[in-house]
């Protein structure tokens, strides 16, 4: 393999963080000792990601798949280059993670992951778990594996018309790197339309969607009318593409209102996780004048997050991003939903009282935002019933057959 232009082996910067993700950014653990690969049996389904740094939704996906596969005995493993969280901590089941620990440079993770790979002669094709783990391994010479494609490039950034010159050949050649890979015979999967139409775009490949459903919940469905102060909730990471700004914008014009809001309903804002816009936000929150409105919880337990979501009566995701977990899990508790259209989770709720879903930018927010809250304190979702919506099971199912893994 000839050598390779250092620029095309790191993907852009993802400020789109993996959908369907835990608000929480875990506290240090103690490290976990990874498997040895001589305990991988030779026809184990290798489920492969980069460094696991938080329980986001990508390694949400990959726990449930290998749940699915241990409850039908079809072996797997995770590989990873390291896992600072401990996933196996997260699994009912027994789980095998082996950690390759290349020293953290782009060069020395690719020839890591290439060793690896091309070490299990004979193996079902693996699964690469996001872009950045398809790049490397297109990189490294690998070919014939399956992908699950998170998030694509153009979910990297919103303002990536924006990013210097440099940047934008980095990406373009990152995408082409990625493609060979994505091209050379394995399945490439999506979980909504708009994400299957920018791998056509960007990688010349046609993905199959699989739309994955929420964690299993103890948690049954139990949706309620509004008897007291109107309680909205947002679980995200706090980052840019989930537009939290947006929304602490939007109650401020409903505020400003000659009828304020507050005049109508005793109106709350619980915002659950923590990221590099907190700070910002809580600054903003102030400035706008709905600071004492406006709760940010920060990290949260499960024990927290179940009461932050049995409270809830609406939930707010305006984010940009490939998917939308959050909002399925909301909507299993039977609580309404807010979503932007470029949540790729809105394919599956756009005709239905239990979703708003707005179209446009931030200014439209405000009037969708009126309506949702209008919708709800008049109960127009509960003489309707919910939605389809996947399961958690029914995706990992899909997801091996289309890997040919069973």
């Amino acid at each position: 393999m000839q050598p390779l232009d250092p620029v095309i082996l790191e993907p852009p910067t993802l400020s789109s963080q993996s959908e369907a993700e835990d608000p929480r950014t875990l506290p240090d653990l103690p490290p976990v000792p990874d498997a040895s690969t001589d305990d991988i049996p030779p026809d184990s389904r290798a489920i492969v990601t980069t460094e696991i740094a938080d329980m986001g939704g990508a390694e949400r996906s990959c726990l449930a798949l290998a749940h699915w596969l241990y409850r039908q005995g079809i072996p797997s493993h995770i590989v990873c280059y390291t896992d600072k969280v401990g996933l196996e901590r997260f699994s009912t089941d027994p789980l095998s993670v082996v950690q390759l620990r290349p020293e953290m440079t782009a060069l020395r993770k690719i020839r890591s992951l290439g060793r690896y790979l091309r070490s299990r002669t004979g193996a079902p094709p693996p699964l690469l778990s996001g872009y950045q783990t398809a790049l490397h391994a297109s990189a490294a010479g690998i070919r014939g594996f399956h992908t699950l494609m998170h998030d694509t490039p153009s979910l990297f950034s919103e303002a990536s018309r924006a990013t210097p010159l440099k940047n934008r050949v980095k990406r373009i050649l990152s995408d082409r790197m990625a493609a060979h890979g994505l091209r050379s015979g394995g399945t490439t999967i999506v979980t909504s339309t708009y994400l299957r139409e920018d791998c056509r775009r960007t990688f010349g490949v046609d993905a199959a969607i699989a739309r994955m459903g929420g964690l299993p919940s103890t948690h049954s469905f139990c949706p309620h009318p509004v008897t007291g102060p109107l309680r909205m909730l947002s679980v995200s990471r706090v980052e840019t593409n989930k537009r939290i700004d947006w929304i602490l914008r939007a109650l401020a014009t409903l505020e400003q209102k000659p009828y304020p809001m507050s005049a109508e309903i005793d109106w709350h804002l619980d915002i659950a996780g923590k990221g590099s816009q907190l700070a910002h936000l809580q600054a903003l929150a102030k400035e706008l004048g709905i600071a004492d409105r406006v709760h940010f919880q920060g990290f949260v337990t499960d024990t927290q997050l179940q009461q932050l979501y049995h409270a809830a009566d609406l939930f707010l995701m305006p984010a940009v991003q490939g998917y939308g977990i959050p909002a399925i899990e909301s909507l299993a508790r039977g609580i309404p939903v807010l979503l932007h259209r470029d949540s790729g989770v809105s394919d599956i709720l756009l005709d239905t009282p239990w979703a708003t879903v707005l179209r446009g930018g931030e200014p439209s927010l405000a009037p969708a935002l009126k309506q949702a809250i209008d919708s709800v304190r008049h109960g127009h979702h509960l003489s309707a019933p919910l939605p389809p919506i996947p399961t958690e099971d029914s995706w990992a199912e899909q997801v091996a057959h289309l890997c040919d893994w069973v």
